[in-house]
């Protein structure tokens, strides 16, 4: 099995208050680790990160932005490839032609490149269960196999 963690999951593990969900996404993540493959992506940790920086510069603290580091640590962080753009702009293509906007015209769709590197996942590892972990499954579970975080058992 790969997981592969979008930016509200990250969301979650990188909050420094370690109650309740991020206490609870903390642990599901390493019983993970122990039995399987996570990843995540760098598109990913832009979008967590920026709103982590946003969020240091009101609290003057970045707990938040050394725990997304100490991850970085810990999970692999694909990259964003010429090969993904690529890809995600076809699936961005789809999403369009079957009218299922997943955001304006005009925005960069991370969701498109977190399906993009989940396409590219399953091309690669053609026998491994590949999902992408998430806190909102209606976007992506249109065009791949995406669960809510807490639903992902090993």
């Amino acid at each position: 099995m790969i997981v592969f963690l979008d930016s509200g999951v990250l969301g979650l593990l990188t909050n420094p208050n370690k109650k309740g969900q991020p206490l609870l996404s903390e642990n599901w993540l390493y019983s993970l680790l122990a039995k399987g493959v996570v990843v995540s992506s760098d598109v990913c940790d832009y979008e967590v990160r920026r709103s982590l920086l946003v969020e240091t510069n009101k609290n003057r603290s970045d707990n938040s932005v050394n725990n997304l580091d100490d991850l970085r640590e810990t999970i692999d962080f694909l990259k964003l490839e010429t090969e993904v753009m690529l890809c995600a702009s076809q699936v961005w293509r789809e999403a369009r032609q079957r009218g299922r906007k997943t955001a304006d015209d005009s925005s960069f769709d991370v969701d498109m490149i977190i399906i993009a590197h989940w396409r590219l996942l399953k091309e690669e590892h053609p026998s491994r269960y590949i999902v992408i972990a998430t806190t909102n499954v209606k976007h992506l579970s249109e065009f791949s196999e995406a669960l809510n975080w807490e639903d992902i058992k090993l």
